[in-house]
């Protein structure tokens, strides 16, 4: 293919990976990083293998899991999962909705006759008058389990009012159990596995980045360093700060949509509108490395009270011992802020080691061996009434000058690792 014709792919995380391992030729891959991953990064230091944020990987496709054992040359091992939710001074079985068994009494109580009332309609109807989150969950689960937890839940992760989202992320990641499942779960903790992720699967050696390196061996060289900034969408260049110009037939674009719209040229006033209109959470990262290997046998816990800074804190030796030193501990806490809730990092970070001490995860700050932050910008896309409408008028936009904007960024939306990958392979063979 002529070098003015190819298909340019931005970024290489793991939609642009997978883009280019689908397309296999014609193709030229950009990273503005030094090293290519993107959020599929794994950090190392002093025997610690950090990744980005939690990652796990779950599959619902055949082919997913075909393609990344094959790529990782089996270096991966299953897991049954041990979530949990830490609430009322107790630790409930995830999913919250099937396990109130433990919470005290009065809780139980709320959330079963909640549920009872939702699912026999008794629950006041004007919870079916919108379509919002808040709505929705009232609707299915009732108040006291909204109440209790999918509220605060949500509202410390989404950083906004549960009323001021739409429905439009669930997919499937919202568990919904019947009742007779609920009554179950207030009576007794055994109980059936729920979740799309009640089964994950995580390398055996290396962190998540295992993923990568395996695209890596399977696809042309990625030119790293190389930061976009300008498009010329009329034209089909593209601009690198180096001062690099390539004009492309096609391209494939994992840029996160806000930062588009700062290197894309003559935009029209609908579309600068639409990208004015994208909200996101960011993410504190703060990752630890503990002097002790009891901290607990739990994969990860969710905290929706406001008392503890973070929404989740994970234990990424649980998942793979290989990520620390013998004896040691990994663990990771996600604090999410955006706009609407501002953060102090430094604070934030005394605030979670106070709360690993509350919770007794650790006795005191000596039990800390490395303190490791990581900051992201681009956390999670907030669905609020016009995300939808904004993300259709960009995308089709792009589309008409032949520019596809894919992954979890790209596409602003909520996906999974499978997802990423799967858009990444389906837009190879649309544009290929």
């Amino acid at each position: 293919m002529n070098k003015k014709d190819e298909i340019i792919i931005l970024g290489a995380g793991l939609a642009g990976l997978s883009a280019a391992y689908h397309l296999k030729k014609g193709y030229s891959l950009y990273e503005k990083e030094p090293e290519p991953g993107g959020m599929a990064r794994s950090m190392r230091q002093d025997g610690y293998t950090f990744d980005y944020d939690g990652h796990l990987l779950h599959f619902r496709n055949e082919y997913t899991f075909s393609l990344i054992n094959e790529l990782v040359n089996g270096n991966l091992a299953p897991h049954k999962r041990s979530s949990w939710i830490y609430s009322k001074g107790n630790y409930t079985r995830y999913p919250f909705q099937a396990n109130f068994y433990g919470l005290p009494k009065d809780v139980v109580k709320d959330c079963l006759l909640g549920i009872i009332r939702a699912r026999t309609g008794l629950l006041n109807r004007k919870s079916d008058l919108n379509g919002n989150f808040e709505n929705w969950t009232r609707k299915v689960f009732g108040n006291g389990i909204a109440e209790h937890f999918m509220l605060p839940y949500n509202r410390k992760f989404w950083t906004v009012e549960p009323a001021d989202l739409t429905c439009n992320w669930l997919d499937g990641f919202v568990p919904v159990p019947t009742l007779e499942d609920a009554v179950t779960g207030a009576i007794t903790t055994n109980t059936k596995p729920y979740g799309y992720n009640s089964r994950f699967w995580y390398p055996v050696k290396g962190g998540i980045s295992e993923i990568v390196e395996g695209f890596l061996q399977k696809i042309n060289s990625v030119h790293l360093n190389k930061k976009v900034v300008t498009i010329d969408q009329h034209r089909k260049e593209v601009i690198f700060e180096d001062g690099t110009i390539r004009k492309f037939k096609k391209m494939v674009t994992t840029i996160p949509m806000p930062d588009l719209s700062n290197v894309l040229i003559n935009l029209p006033s609908q579309v600068k509108k639409a990208f004015s209109e994208l909200r996101y959470t960011s993410i504190f990262v703060v990752n630890f490395g503990i002097k002790k290997d009891d901290a607990t046998d739990k994969h990860w816990i969710y905290y929706p009270e406001e008392e503890i800074v973070f929404y989740r804190m994970g234990f990424a030796t649980n998942f793979s011992m290989d990520v620390a030193p013998s004896g040691r501990t990994s663990v990771y806490t996600e604090i999410s802020y955006s706009d609407n809730k501002s953060i102090d990092k430094r604070k934030a970070i005394d605030d979670t080691v106070k709360a690993l001490k509350d919770l007794r995860i650790i006795a005191s700050d000596d039990d800390i061996e490395i303190c490791f932050p990581v900051d992201i910008k681009y956390g999670y896309a907030i669905y609020d009434s016009n995300r939808d409408r904004a993300v259709h008028v960009i995308k089709n936009y792009m589309k008409h000058f032949g520019i596809y904007s894919i992954g979890r960024y790209g596409s602003w939306r909520y996906m999974s690792m499978e997802d990423v990958i799967l858009e990444g392979r389906k837009t190879a063979l649309e544009i290929g």
